[in-house]
């Protein structure tokens, strides 16, 4: 058996050697032929020896692509020529990772191959150099150059084209936070791939959703795209693809502190990358987060086996794409040593680069705070409050960015719900139509009845008289006793305000003049907790900044304190109510949100105030747990029943649209 597998093995090795001699005489013959021949037929040997060395830099393809590349100009045969260049630069950014020369090449040619007529091969050379720009990390030049190639591609009829540069539009749209145009990009590329049953781009635009959905904090969808997109790959070789879902899966487990998956999923992307044609590009990344995931789960040993192998490929090759590695994870494995001191000067370093070039604010967020932490670790707290600081007032920029520019994305959710709620109410109108129709059919059938039935008819009237006048009765009890209610309010905020507050104030300076440090700064905290109440109590802000501004501020500062997803869209509202109106709508607002924060459980809270001809539209639509709106109406819910209230008071009609696990929808509108 051990002879026979020595047979084996030396007849495989004659094998690989025969067919490296082959190849060799091939190319040995080619390049015999273009020293023998001239013009066009020169051309096309030059086109076969760049088949024989196709992507293969030991064998010179890139040399030997530029010889083919300015012999084909020389000769006018530019839409040839055009092909070969864009397959260099493509060949430069994706399989020896040097988009610097792709840019050079593209400049180098692009002059004279414009004048070509092959507008699909010209197109290819513009996708390609915007790659390049891509990696290079010059984001708007690269937007600017994928709409140069849609132009291409429609002028080429070139479905396949057109695609790729939708799909890279919308991967740069999710990179700089334009997430609604992101999500419409990833779409339109995913329906024009599912056409042309191009599975291997569907993932792209799969994994490019999901990444969208992970930026924007929606973790549960981001994983659910990630789920459809494994499946889908099967048992093909599709690793490239396959790296990217578990990378995004294992970045996402990061976040969200489940440093557990996060390893499983690093180590399955770490795996399927070895198995690609060119794994060299993606592994400084994937051992870098490997690096990271042993030492949240205190394998040091491993992860410093890994950052071994990471600093060989950067002795191979000192760029500042590995640089930015190695720094990234040095300042994990110095931190998770205990050696502080390396710690805070590989942070300082790793978030230098950053700043140094155009980078996800998030990156640059989640840098201030692990500096922040190796400085509180080390004692430093002088410096641990400073980036603490930092690291804080860019979380809040990014997140009212996000919010921003995700409330397009909203905005066609809120408008897809509009119509469907003006369906069901056209339908429910032809209802009621038909159903009057019935009833004077019964009427006529029965008009010789109507005599008899005329008396009952006084004494039904008579009791829906009655009964409308309780209700206005009813009504206009609620809506002083809501009167009442903000009176009294507003007479215990004052109180609170001007009696007990002044009160700890003064209590407070006399504890800093006496140095009773303690007790100054419990003082402080009654004094906080006084004013938050009596802000509550009566939003004081109404007056100041008026009604728009009083509702955005209590959803920033909502925002501020807890971790619910906010998208906001309020038009200016301040000239259409009179001061007890805009109360009152204040008040709705406030009790519909806080109904959010303490029963919906919710992730997401959309709120849109729309001012239109007619008036003034309402949505407040959460993703949490739901309810049974009849239900809650039948026990007489006084949140509902005070909400409604308030919108009645302001002439206007209420809707809610609710479903278990499916979330909560109120939509009002009021004349104006």
């Amino acid at each position: 058996m051990k002879y026979t597998l020595l047979v084996i093995s030396l007849l495989f090795g004659f094998q690989i050697v025969a067919q490296d001699l082959d190849l060799q005489r091939k190319i040995e013959f080619v390049n015999s032929k273009i020293q023998q021949t001239e013009k066009g037929e020169r051309l096309n040997w030059f086109d076969s020896l760049t088949k024989l060395t196709y992507r293969n830099p030991e064998l010179e393809y890139d040399a030997i692509l530029r010889k083919t590349i300015d012999f084909a100009i020389k000769l006018d045969s530019l839409n040839f020529a055009t092909k070969k260049v864009a397959d260099l630069i493509g060949f430069q950014n994706n399989f020896l990772g040097k988009p610097q020369e792709g840019l050079k090449l593209f400049n180098t040619y692009v002059e004279k191959l414009n004048k070509g007529t092959d507008f699909g091969a010209i197109g290819r050379m513009y996708l390609n150099a915007a790659d390049s720009y891509y990696y290079t990390g010059d984001i708007d030049t690269s937007f600017e150059y994928y709409t140069i190639t849609k132009d291409y591609a429609e002028k080429a009829n070139d479905e396949y084209l057109y695609a790729y540069a939708v799909m890279y539009t919308g991967y740069n749209e999710s990179e700089i936070g334009k997430f609604a145009e992101a999500s419409q990009s990833l779409k339109e590329a995913a329906a024009i791939f599912v056409k042309l049953k191009d599975t291997t781009n569907i993932l792209g635009a799969k994994n490019g959703l999901a990444v969208l959905y992970s930026r924007n904090a929606f973790y549960e969808e981001a994983e659910k795209e990630r789920n459809e997109s494994i499946l889908m790959i099967g048992k093909t070789d599709r690793y490239t693809a396959l790296t990217n879902l578990y990378f995004n899966a294992a970045e996402d487990h990061k976040k969200i502190g489940d440093f557990k998956q996060q390893l499983l999923n690093i180590k399955a992307a770490f795996l399927a990358n070895s198995k690609t044609n060119n794994a060299f590009l993606a592994e400084p990344v994937i051992l870098t987060q490997l690096v990271n995931a042993y030492c949240k789960n205190d394998s040091i040993l491993q992860a410093e086996k890994y950052f071994e192998d990471l600093n060989a490929l950067f002795v191979k090759d000192e760029s500042e794409d590995l640089k930015e590695q190695i720094v990234k994870a040095k300042r994990v494995l110095s931190f998770t040593k205990g050696d502080y001191e390396n710690a805070i000067k590989y942070s300082s370093e790793f978030l230098s680069l950053l700043q140094n070039k155009k980078t996800h604010l998030g990156d640059i967020v989640a840098a201030e705070q692990f500096l922040a932490e190796a400085y509180k670790a080390s004692g430093d707290d002088i410096n641990y409050k400073k980036h603490l600081l930092n690291h804080y007032t860019l979380k809040d920029s990014l997140s009212n960015i996000q919010n921003v520019k995700s409330l397009a994305y909203y905005q066609t959710l809120y408008e897809t719900e509009k119509r469907d709620l003006k369906i069901e109410n056209q339908n429910a109108n032809i209802s009621l139509l038909n159903l009057k129709n019935k009833s004077k059919t019964q009427l006529l059938i029965f008009g010789s009845l109507g005599f008899l039935l005329l008396f009952g008819g006084i004494i039904v009237y008579r009791s829906f008289v009655s009964a409308k006048k309780r209700g206005l009765a009813q009504q206009e009890f609620s809506q002083q006793l809501i009167a009442a209610q903000e009176q009294e309010r507003t007479r215990i905020a004052k109180d609170l305000h001007d009696g007990v507050g002044q009160q700890i104030t003064l209590i407070k300076m006399k504890a800093q003049n006496s140095d009773q440090t303690e007790l100054s700064g419990l003082a402080h905290n009654a004094l906080e907790e006084v004013r938050s109440i009596s802000r509550d109590l009566y939003p004081v802000t109404l007056k100041k900044l008026g009604l728009t501004d009083s509702i955005e501020q209590l959803l920033l500062d909502l925002d501020e304190e807890t971790d619910l997803f906010i998208s906001i869209e309020i038009d200016d509202v301040n000239t259409s109510f009179n001061e007890t109106e805009s109360l009152n709508f204040y008040r709705f607002i406030q009790e519909s949100v806080n109904n959010v924060l303490k029963h919906a459980k919710a992730k997401t809270l959309i709120l849109n105030i729309v001012k239109q001809s007619d008036g003034i539209k309402v949505l407040i639509k959460d993703n949490g747990q739901g309810f049974e709106v009849n239900k809650m109406i039948n026990q007489n819910s006084l949140g509902l029943k005070t909400m409604a209230e308030r919108i009645s008071m302001l002439k206007g009609n209420l809707s809610i649209k609710s479903k278990r696990d499916e979330g909560t929808s109120i939509l009002v509108q009021i004349p104006v």
